[in-house]
């Protein structure tokens, strides 16, 4: 059996995203990620007769919010 003819590959250096390019790149994936997350609970929340109520709450000088999940009937 004889040994293939086995010829040396070139090598490739893939291009270096710049630092914009990356920035770019996390902001489009952050924005996808919220949008199908934004979508997967409004989905939940029709399916379940249930809206989204957001609360301020003041206590000790201290404002907090939290979101309170109601059900329409």
């Amino acid at each position: 059996m004889s040994k293939p003819d086995l010829k040396p590959v070139e090598e490739r250096v893939a291009p270096t995203p710049t630092a914009e390019e990356i920035k770019a790149f996390l902001q489009a994936d952050r924005l996808a990620r919220e949008q199908r997350a934004a979508a997967r609970i409004k989905q939940v929340l029709e399916e379940e007769r249930c809206v989204m109520n957001p609360v301020m709450v003041l206590a000790n000088s201290n404002v907090s919010g939290r979101i309170e999940i109601t059900a329409v009937d």
